[in-house]
Parts: structure tokens; sequence; C-alpha cells
């Protein structure tokens, strides 16, 4: 049977042809319906839609744009059959252009809103969203409201924004009211799906330490708990430019994504929005996720570093105590005190005391210190150096390094 009704299409092709080749349309659009007509019951969608573009071609030479617009739909509803919605996308964009020409405007924001399901259905929902923004949501026509397809539309990027599961109900309710073609229902059907998948998707984001400090490396997991059979197909990362990427993303799992960052200083920064593509059976999506995490100070680590291990001279011969004070840490240090303590038999050469201050030390700063000393007498001791300073929390802290000193007469 298939075979009958696929001869008797070409047979009317043909002849289609030669009354288009002749400038008979009618009688060439007549000829086109039936090999349409007789290609769809053998199943020969392409060339169905084939035909279909034969009628729009006899509609635009006779300038009759408002009929063009009709074939051209026509094609678009066979080849979304197959779930081809990019061709789709083609020729609902030559609808656009023929309603152009008759000012039929509620028809126009009707295919936009054909095209914004078809971006949607192939997992581009940023497209089909923002086209729904531009040409949808700004128009004043009132029969926009009556309009089954707009408000279908409507109603799926709604959903997606507010990842609402409560419109899952109504979006089934509208699809059985529509009583749309086969090629449009595939196209329903396959954003009803689409979009249950992504609502009642279910995404984390989580680091590896609760309390995370500037200068702290953590590891970020990206991870779908729901659906089950849901899949990282791709990712894209972002965050706030003050941290480093330490170790760039890997895939733990189908399902799990993990990378390194490092924060350079405190704040409330932001992880993402992390870009996912997610794949489950045969529909792709994308999902988003960010998070905020509080980064408190990094801890300053201050050490003082001898020159020399020990001090030897002779009485009353001048040497000089070198203390370089290093920041190790992660963080800054402020209010920095360093106090050299000395005995009585030990005595400044220069300066008006022991006790020297400094503003700040950043991470791996440094900053050297030096006294002019010289021994009175014979003496065989430890001089105490005294650091105290306090961290970006206010916290204090000290450190005392022994410094040996020997002066022999």
């Amino acid at each position: 049977m298939s075979q009958k009704f696929a001869e008797k299409a070409l047979k009317s092709y043909q002849k289609g042809e030669k009354h288009l080749a002749s400038g008979k349309y009618k009688k060439s659009i007549s000829e086109f319906q039936k090999a349409m007509d007789f290609f769809i019951k053998s199943d020969e969608i392409e060339r169905a839609e084939k035909c279909s573009l034969k009628i729009c071609e006899n509609f635009i030479i006779e300038k009759k744009y408002y009929e063009a617009a009709g074939a051209a739909f026509r094609a678009a509803e066979l080849i979304l059959r197959d779930k081809k919605f990019k061709n789709a996308i083609k020729h609902y964009q030559s609808v656009i252009d023929f309603y152009g020409k008759v000012d039929a405007a509620i028809e126009i924001l009707e295919i936009y809103s054909l095209i914004a399901l078809c971006n949607i259905a192939q997992g581009k929902f940023d497209d089909g969203i923002d086209l729904i923004k531009k040409k949808i949501a700004k128009s004043t026509f009132p029969q926009i409201s009556k309009n089954k397809i707009i408000q279908f539309g409507i109603l799926i990027v709604n959903t997606i924004l507010q990842k609402n599961a409560e419109n899952l109900g109504e979006i089934d309710e509208q699809i059985r009211k529509l009583k749309a073609d086969q090629g449009i229902s595939v196209l329903l059907e396959t954003i009803q799906q689409i979009v249950r998948y992504y609502v009642e998707s279910i995404i984390t984001i989580t680091t590896d330490k609760k309390e995370i400090r500037a200068g702290d490396v953590i590891e970020v997991s990206i991870e779908l708990k729901r659906p089950e059979e849901l899949k990282i197909r791709d990712s894209e990362l972002a965050f706030d430019k003050i941290f480093d990427l330490y170790e760039d993303k890997q895939i733990a799992s189908d399902n799990q994504i993990i990378f390194k960052l490092r924060p350079r200083i405190q704040g409330n920064l932001k992880i993402g929005p992390i870009s996912l593509i997610c794949k489950i059976h045969e529909f792709e999506f994308p999902l988003k996720i960010q998070k905020i995490i509080d980064i408190l100070p990094g801890m300053p680590e201050l050490q003082i570093l001898k020159a020399v291990p020990e001090l030897i001279t002779t009485v009353g011969n001048p040497v000089t105590v070198a203390l370089n004070l290093k920041n190790s840490g992660k963080g800054e240090c402020i209010n920095i005190n360093l106090l050299l303590e000395l005995p009585d038999e030990i005595q400044l050469l220069e300066g008006i005391g022991t006790a020297k201050k400094l503003h700040s030390l950043g991470p791996l700063e440094e900053f050297l210190f030096t006294f002019r000393i010289a021994a009175a007498s014979k003496i065989n001791t430890r001089l105490s150096a005294v650091l105290t300073y306090e961290d970006m929390e206010g916290k204090q802290h000290q450190t005392v390094e022994s410094i040996p000193f020997k002066a022999e007469s």
C-alpha cells in the first residue's frame, strides 16, 4: 500500500512541476497538494515537506503571501513530526516574512511563540525565553490572551524561569485543549517532557570546608541529585574574579563535576552561575546554579628570622642584631610590635629604644629591623625578641625568638 501511494505521489508531483513551469498555478497547487497527501500516507515526510514548499512557491509567484505563509507553516508542521526543530524554525522564519507583507500581526506573534518553543525543545532555553520576552511580553495586542499557542509559550517560559512544578498540571491541561496538528503535537509533547525533567531536577553545589579563609584552597562539587538518569554532558564554570582557579574541572562521575578555587581576599564571594548542559534520554537542557560563600580573612603567620644563629663579639665592640619579620601566612597582619629585651650589661648604641612598630605586613611580605648594640662587660646570655601583632579579625598573636649572645674580654 505504501508503495502504491508513493507512485501516485510521484506522478502528481511531476504534473505539479509541469503546471508550475507553464504558469498554471492553480493546477500546480492542486497536484502538489495531492502529492503531499500521498507522501504523508506513504510515511515519506521529507518529500511531503518538499511538496508543501512547492505549493508555497506557487503562491509567492502569484503574490498571495498569506497563502504562502500557510504553505510554509504546513512544511514546518510536517518536519516537526520527525522532531527536526531546527529545520522547522527556518520555515517559521519564512512564515513571518510572508505575514509581514500582509500585516498579519497576531499570526506573526504566534509564529514567534512556536519558534521559541522549538528552541526550548532543543534545550536552548535562553533563546526561547529571550524571544518570548522581546516579541510577546512587550506586545499590546489584546488578542494575545485568546491565542492558545501564545499563552502556552508564556506558560512554558514562566515555568522555566520560576522552576515551578505546580505549573505542570496546567501544561498538561493546555496541551489537551489545543487539539493541534500532528507535528505541533509532537513539539508540545516534547516541551511537556523536557520541562517536567527540568523543574523536577535537583542540583547541589558544596565545598569541602565549612570555614573558608582567604588563601585557602577549596574543592567545589556540583552534583545532580535527581532524576537519577540525568547526566552532565558539558559545563561552563563562572566565579568572581577574586577567586583563582587552582585546579580545573574534572568529571567525577556522570552526574558530578569538581574543581578547586582559591579566594584571594575576604568577603561574600560568588561561585557561579555554573552552567551545565544535562542529558536525559533523548532530551538536553541547561541547568544553572550559584552560591555565595562567606570568605573569612586569611590567617597571618609572622615569623622572626635571625640573620645568624648566634652573636659572638668582644666587650665594647659594636654588633648588629638583624631581625627579619616575614609573614608566611595567608592573611594580613596589623599593629606589629617588636621588642628586643636587653640585659643591663648590653647597651643600645643607636636609636632611642629597643621597641619597633610596623603598621602591617601582607602575605609573603617581609620587613627588616636592625639594632646596634655593644656589651659593657664579659657576658654569656640570651637576648629575647618579643613580637606581637593582630590578624584582621582583631585577634592578638605573640611569638618570642631567643638569640644566643656572647661577649668575651
